[in-house]
């Protein structure tokens, strides 16, 4: 048991002092977290070298949505993943691609209905490609409206809103998928 002055005592101090578990258990499940980031970050590469982009996500996609949507944890995940890919890109053109299979995993198993879409759009001679997520047609976790920017040409699972129809060109594509 804990005995300090109250008087002279922060609240704060109080509950570090006399109770150091709280603290070390959330430590550890922080580092538990920020090491099953990098590991889902690897097998997504990995998957992502052997297999085409529809079975990847289909792979990806939990068989039901039992978790909870928590906003401050899905806010600390999309950070770690974001701080993977800033110490192991993917690529030189960005991390969007892996960036949004790893958020899409991890947003599923915690109830979020997501969807995981690809853009393009042309710039100067050239095509550039985005992936992002939505939620509601709205950007998750994404700076800006890359919808505004891009023209969605993929989307997974189907979007309702675009007919329930997927490109059926990709979903036939057998070779690795390569994105920015």
């Amino acid at each position: 048991m804990c005995s300090l002055d109250l008087e002279t005592t922060n609240a704060g101090i109080l509950y570090e002092a006399c109770y150091t578990e709280p603290i070390m258990i959330r430590t550890v499940k922080k580092y538990w977290t920020v090491l099953r980031v990098g590991l889902v970050v690897s097998w997504i590469r990995l998957l992502l070298r052997r297999k085409s982009l529809p079975l990847v996500l289909d792979r990806l996609n939990p068989r039901s949505m039992t978790g909870r949507p928590d906003e401050a944890v899905m806010g600390d995940l999309a950070n770690y993943v974001d701080r993977w890919l800033q110490l192991f890109p993917y690529n030189k053109k960005g991390n969007c691609f892996p960036r949004s299979l790893a958020l899409y995993w991890f947003a599923r198993r915690l109830g979020y209905p997501v969807l995981f879409q690809c853009g393009l759009r042309k710039e100067d001679l050239n095509l550039d490609g985005h992936a992002w997520l939505t939620l509601d047609r709205q950007p998750f976790h994404e700076t800006g409206q890359p919808s505004q920017c891009f023209i969605v040409f993929f989307s997974y699972p189907q979007d309702p809103a675009a007919g329930g129809r997927q490109d059926s060109a990709i979903r036939r594509q057998g070779n690795r998928t390569a994105m920015s």
